[in-house]
Order: C-alpha cells, then structure tokens, then sequence
C-alpha cells in the first residue's frame, strides 16, 4: 500500500488521471483508508480548480503552482 507521501508524490497524475491501471488502485486505495489524504486530495483538486477558473492562470501555470506547493508539504514532513 502505498504511503503519505507517495500519496503527495502522485497527485498531480492522479488529478489529471495519468496513473497507469495499478498505480490508480493503489491510490484508491489508499485514499479509502486514509482521512488526511482524501482531505488533500479534495483540496488540492479544489485549488486548482478555482486557480483554473478564475481565468488568472493557465492549467499549466496552475500545475506549476501545485508542484511547488507538492513540495512543500513533502519538505515539511521528511
């Protein structure tokens, strides 16, 4: 199963639904398992929509944005 932080590895795949077959499973799975991480989840797709919506930044700047921010929450809990 997969860990927290793999969860915040993968996000962004499994947003724009680019994990492969298993590797969506394994998310799913862990997502039904896991409260913090489906509460990340849900606010991670959240903020990019609203970034996407609000017409100021592109889905590419907007990715951009969730990456750093991806980083981040990894820095903070290694």
């Amino acid at each position: 199963m997969l860990k927290c932080n793999e969860i915040v590895d993968q996000a962004t795949d499994y947003v724009d639904k680019q994990l492969n077959w298993k590797q969506a499973m394994n998310m799913a799975l862990h997502l039904l398992m896991c409260r913090n991480c489906r509460r990340f989840i849900h606010y991670f797709r959240l903020s990019l929509q609203i970034l996407i919506s609000r017409k100021t930044l592109s889905a590419e700047a907007a990715a951009d944005i969730a990456a750093k921010a991806i980083a981040e929450a990894q820095n903070s809990t290694d």
